[in-house]
C-alpha cells in the first residue's frame, strides 16, 4: 500500500535584544567532526530497546544497514556482527564502556560504531484507526577518538487502520500483523527518513561533501509522519 511521509523541520529561534531573529544551523555547523575525519564504514551495534516492544530491537537494526548505506556508508552485515557480539558477551550495549567502543576496532576495524536507542514503541486505538509511535535516539562515535560525530533523534507516528468496523477486532487484527507489518517496514520507513535529512553523505555516496551547508532541524530532532 502506497505511503505517504511528511516531515516537519522546525526552524531554530534566538532571541535577541534587538528583537527576534532567525539562526540557521547547518550540517557542519552541527557536525565538525564528522567532517573533519569522516567515517567510510559504520558498524551498527544492537540497539538499546527501552520500548516494551521486544522483537523490534533486531528489526530495527536491520533496517539501519539500509538506511545508513543509503547515504553513502560502508556498513557491516548485521547478523554476523550480532553474532560476534553474542559469543564475546557484548550483544547488550547497555553495558558498554569507552574502552569496550574504542576495542571493537580491533574486532571489525569499522571508522565509526552506531548506537541507537528505541525509546518508544506504542499503539493507541480509537474506533477503527490508530497510531503508532516510534521514538529512537542515534549517536555516531569515531572508533579512534571515542568522540561523538554525530547524533540525532526521531520520532514516528504511523497512521493505522483496520478493514473492521469493530475496535476489538482491530486490536486483534493490529497483534497479529505486528511481526509481518509493522516493525520492518515501519523500522525501514523511519531510519530512511531520519538518515536522509540528518545524517550527512559518505564518502560512498557521488554526493559526499556537497551538503555542509544543509540545514538541519532544531535540536536535531526530526518529526515523521506516515499514512498508509
Amino acid at each position: 500500500m502506497k505511503r505517504i511521509i511528511y516531515i516537519i523541520l522546525f526552524p531554530v529561534v534566538l532571541l535577541y535584544f534587538s528583537g527576534c531573529a532567525y539562526q540557521q544551523y547547518t550540517m557542519l555547523d552541527a557536525y565538525p567532526k564528522l567532517y573533519e575525519t569522516p567515517p567510510a564504514s559504520i558498524l551498527i551495534l544492537p540497539p538499546v530497546n527501552n520500548s516494551t516492544a521486544v522483537e523490534a530491537k533486531e528489526y530495527f537494526a536491520c533496517s539501519l544497514a539500509e538506511a545508513v548505506g543509503s547515504k553513502g556508508y560502508y556498513t557491516f552485515p548485521v547478523e554476523a556482527v550480532f553474532s560476534v557480539l553474542r559469543d564475546e558477551g557484548l550483544y547488550d550495549t547497555e553495558i558498554y564502556t569507552p574502552e569496550i567502543l574504542t576495542n571493537l576496532y580491533k574486532y571489525f576495524h569499522a571508522d565509526a560504531v552506531l548506537l541507537t536507542s528505541i525509546e518508544k514503541w506504542d499503539k493507541s486505538w480509537a474506533l477503527t484507526s490508530g497510531t503508532l509511535q516510534i521514538d529512537a535516539k542515534y549517536t555516531l562515535l569515531s572508533t579512534t577518538t571515542g568522540e561523538i560525530i554525530w547524533d540525532f533523534i526521531s520520532h514516528t507516528d504511523v497512521e493505522l487502520s483496520s478493514s473492521s468496523d469493530n475496535l476489538l477486532i482491530s486490536m486483534v487484527e493490529s497483534a497479529v500483523k505486528t511481526a509481518i507489518e509493522d516493525y520492518f517496514p515501519n523500522c525501514l520507513a523511519a531510519n530512511k527518513e531520519t538518515m536522509k535529512k540528518g545524517l550527512p553523505y559518505g564518502k560512498h555516496h557521488p554526493s559526499f561533501g556537497t551538503d555542509t551547508g544543509n540545514s538541519i532541524p532544531t535540536g536535531k530532532v526530526i518529526e515523521i509522519y506516515i499514512n498508509k
